[in-house]
């Protein structure tokens, strides 16, 4: 017997709903050599939090050109500046949801630890040729957000809840960041993030260290290497392991 339409869309409300509330309780930890690992969910903010209209404005941030060449669009040709302030435009209007019309979770952190909260969302287009586009932004001092990092999924079966998820490391005061399958921890000094593809030891010298039995230089060279355990713990902490179905895939 198939479930009405109207009760799966009840449940993945729920599951929305509940999605921070749950990743809150005492999660199980991973040790990755002498580290502790341990989620570090729904951060709560000193000041008051936006409404989620107001922080759509900051979707135009959002640079299209990396999707040019997807058979999302109709043509196979470079994007004009016309057709990019169209998109952005379109991004802002329809605000924080996903492919299949919900809101979508905002998840708030404080990823570079100056106190103001930064935040994690998802924004979606729905249809034949649905795409859901990945966001993390960082608060800034004088109360707006900046866009640091995204990533997009093209008609994917499943839409993630939460795109970048911290997880908290013992003796770090900044947490590190999963996100689109890969680890990254931000560097105040540079006032960006280091990913694993960027750690030039694991990038250079990571056979050499081995050899020498020598141990990292640094967090994410000791983490990078684990990257694929660390981000499978991760989701299996979060509800429906940090997923729920696309709109093409609820039952008739």
């Amino acid at each position: 017997m198939k479930i009405s339409n109207l009760r799966v869309l009840s449940l993945i409300s729920i599951v929305v709903a509940c999605a921070m509330t749950h990743a809150q309780t005492a999660n199980p930890s991973l040790m990755i050599g002498d580290k502790n690992l341990t989620l570090q969910m729904n951060t709560k903010c000193p000041q008051p939090r936006p409404s989620r209209e107001e922080l759509a404005k900051y979707l135009a941030q959002y640079d299209p050109k990396q999707e040019e060449g997807l058979s999302t669009y109709d043509e196979d040709r470079p994007f004009t500046k016309k057709d990019i302030k169209e998109m952005q435009d379109g991004l802002v209007q329809d605000g924080f949801s996903y492919p299949n019309g919900k809101e979508s979770v905002i998840t708030w952190m404080d990823f570079d630890g100056d106190g103001i909260c930064d935040f994690t969302a998802s924004a979606g287009i729905g249809g034949m040729k649905s795409i859901d586009r990945m966001f993390l932004f960082r608060g800034l001092p004088n109360g707006k957000f900046k866009l640091m990092d995204s990533y997009f999924d093209y008609m994917n079966t499943s839409i993630t809840l939460v795109p970048y998820v911290p997880v908290q490391v013992s003796g770090e005061k900044l947490p590190v960041i999963i996100g689109n399958e890969t680890l990254m921890q931000w560097q105040s000094k540079h006032r960006k993030f280091v990913k694993c593809e960027e750690s030039s030891v694991i990038a250079k010298h990571k056979k050499q260290l081995v050899k020498e039995n020598k141990k990292p230089q640094t967090l994410m060279d000791e983490l990078c290497p684990h990257k694929s355990k660390i981000y499978e713990w991760a989701i299996d902490q979060l509800p429906n392991k940090n997923t729920i179905p696309s709109w093409h895939d609820l039952p008739q």
